[in-house]
Order: C-alpha cells, then sequence, then structure tokens
C-alpha cells in the first residue's frame, strides 16, 4: 500500500481524486492521509465523497473513510468495469471534478461505459463542462481517448441539477502527445450561455468578449444562449467558455462564471483577456489543461511534450503524485508562474 500526505503542495481535492485514479488504473491500494489538509475545512466534502463512491462502484473497491469531514481515506480497489452508470453529486459539486477522476480509469475498464452525471456543470474553481469537452477532452482525444460528452441541463450554484451524459470506450494504450507552439490562429470560437436570467445577458457577455478579441487582432465567433424549457438550470447563472483554433492544432481555452453583482461585460472580458494573454506566450496547452494531461502522459506509452502558458501550483502537484504513483519521468524548463516546458516519459500502461 502507498500512504501520501493528502496536504503537501496544492493540498486539496485533486491530491485525493489523482491518488484514487492511479489506486486503480496501477492495481495499487493507497491510504490518503490529511485528507484535504490545505484547506478550510479539511477532509471530505460531498462533492470528494461522491467521486469516491463513484469510483469504488467502477471498480467494486473496498474503501474506509467514506464519511463527510473523514481526514483518511483507504482504498482498496478491484479492476474497473464497463457499464451503465448514474452519480448524483447532491450539490452543485463539479461535474468537470468528478469525470477528471473517473475517465482515465473508464478507459482502462472491460467495456464501454455510459453514465448520466448530476450536479454543477459550471463552477468556482473547476472548467465548466463545455471547456472540458471543447479543451481539455481534444487533448485527450489527441492520445487516443475515444469519449464523448453532452449536456441536458446546465447546473449553477446554489442547487446544481445540472444533467450530463458521457459515454466512454475502453482502448488499449494511450499514445504520448507532442504539442508544437501555434504558427496562426485561424479562428477563436465559443458560447455564452445563461439560464433563468434576462436573455440580454448571454449576449452581453458575448459582446464583450468579441471586442476584447477583435482589439487583439483575432476573427472569433461566439454563439450565445438563453437557456429555456427543459435546458432551463433549477439556479440563475451564467459563463462564457472560449477556445482557439490553430496551426498546428493546440489545446488552449478559457472561461469565465458569471456572479451576483459581477457585470457581464466583465464576465466576457474576462475569458477573452485570459485566452488573449496566453495565445501571445506562444504556449500549446493552456494553465488548466496542462494539469489535467499530467495523469494520462504519465500512463501514455513514449515521451509527451507541450508547453503550458503558465505553471500552476496544480500542475506541479500533479507532476509530484505522477512520480510517485505511476513511477513515470517528468522534465519541466520554467517556474512557476511563468510559461514552462514539460517533458514526461509515460510508463505506457495497457489494459
Amino acid at each position: 500500500m502507498i500512504e501520501i500526505d493528502g496536504s503537501m503542495m496544492e493540498g486539496g481535492g485533486q491530491l485525493l481524486r489523482m491518488a484514487i485514479t492511479y489506486s486503480v488504473v496501477r492495481s495499487t491500494p493507497v491510504k490518503v492521509r490529511n485528507v484535504r489538509g490545505g484547506r478550510d475545512p479539511p477532509g471530505l466534502r460531498p462533492q470528494h465523497l461522491t467521486t469516491l463512491k463513484a469510483v469504488a462502484e467502477i471498480c467494486r473497491a473496498r474503501v474506509k473513510g467514506l464519511s463527510i469531514g473523514s481526514r483518511e481515506v483507504e482504498f482498496h480497489p478491484g479492476p474497473p468495469r464497463g457499464g451503465s452508470y448514474l452519480f448524483d453529486i447532491g450539490t452543485a459539486g463539479s461535474i468537470s471534478l468528478l469525470l477528471q477522476c473517473v475517465a482515465p480509469i473508464l478507459t482502462f475498464a472491460d467495456s464501454e461505459s455510459r453514465l448520466r452525471v448530476i450536479g454543477g456543470t459550471a463552477t468556482d474553481m473547476s472548467p465548466p463542462v463545455t471547456t472540458l469537452e471543447r479543451v481539455v477532452w481534444e487533448a485527450f482525444r489527441a492520445m487516443g481517448f475515444n469519449g464523448n460528452l453532452k449536456i441536458l441541463r446546465e447546473g449553477f450554484y446554489p442547487r446544481g441539477g445540472g444533467i450530463v451524459e458521457v459515454q466512454i470506450y475502453p482502448i488499449e494504450e494511450l499514445k504520448p502527445i507532442v504539442v508544437d507552439p501555434p504558427r496562426k490562429v485561424t479562428r477563436i470560437r465559443g458560447i455564452s450561455i445563461c439560464g433563468r436570467l434576462p436573455s440580454h445577458v448571454a449576449e452581453r457577455q458575448a459582446r464583450s468578449a468579441m471586442a476584447v478579441l477583435r482589439e487583439a487582432g483575432y476573427e472569433g465567433e461566439v454563439e450565445y444562449k438563453a437557456l429555456e424549457g427543459s435546458e432551463e438550470p433549477l439556479s440563475p447563472g451564467s459563463y462564457i467558455s472560449l477556445w482557439a483554433e490553430t496551426v498546428p492544432k493546440t489545446f488552449l481555452g478559457a472561461d469565465s462564471l458569471g456572479k451576483r453583482g459581477k457585470p457581464a461585460e466583465r464576465v466576457g472580458a474576462e475569458a477573452a483577456e485570459s485566452l488573449v494573454d496566453q495565445l501571445r506566450l506562444g504556449a500549446g496547452v493552456d494553465l488548466h489543461t496542462a494539469d489535467n494531461l499530467i495523469i494520462w502522459c504519465s500512463l501514455a506509452e513514449g515521451e509527451s511534450v507541450f508547453t503550458t502558458s503558465r505553471l500552476t501550483l496544480h500542475t506541479e502537484t500533479a507532476i509530484e503524485l505522477a512520480k510517485l504513483l505511476a513511477g513515470s519521468e517528468f522534465k519541466v524548463e520554467g517556474e512557476r508562474g511563468s510559461i514552462a516546458r514539460i517533458r514526461c516519459k509515460g510508463v505506457g500502461l495497457n489494459a
């Protein structure tokens, strides 16, 4: 059994999710102490409890510490099984973060998986599900990942209730990913969403983002939509998600979440400014996609190489866990908070 200090480095839920993912795909029991030791309050929250239960169901794991507030979790996995699953977070907890943990596991399951996940689709401290599909999973697909998702209903704080359907097909092994800097930005695309709010909120977010993009010299196309009928969320909310289309292909996106008292114009501009800043750096992978990629690169066959627009503590934490739990090798050129080039020699996991 491998023991992990859940307060190390980033000290949040990412450590727990990654440890559990590696536990399953590497068929190795793990014990995580000081769960979320860097957070206030520490310990398991509903979001993390649902994720643990989901993974335990997928691999018929024996688990100790499955309770809200638990500071220690012991996980003994079985082999991952495909099939049909329903996971309800029960709050506006992030669907994206649950899928961050589950997707690599189901990629090495014994058969196709179909999931219905209920929770938050656009929440603080995680990418909206739209960004996950349009940017993060696009990077995974370049490595051989075979999965797709569909948002049936958006879910915002506080009630959540978003519904996402997911299909993941198993593969034999992952290919390494090599992302060169973009030579040309052909177009920036995006979508602006609002629900249970005046329809002009989505339009204003989109127009503000387009203004920033045009000023920076980029062509863009941002759709906007006010959700109604069966698509209407349980709680009011809005967000915008943007992504770049480049030559050669890169994985660069940015998003922004609407909040009470935050003008729609600020929401749109915030996402566009973030994307423009990252494009100017010449990186091939945005700062959030980078930390998501680490676990996949560590399991792939061969060497992955990419430049991220900003090396974050989340990415550094992911790298340290990948070294410890997968045995993969990394070389990082760059400092935290700056553009960085990451090389990873993966372990070549086979299904």
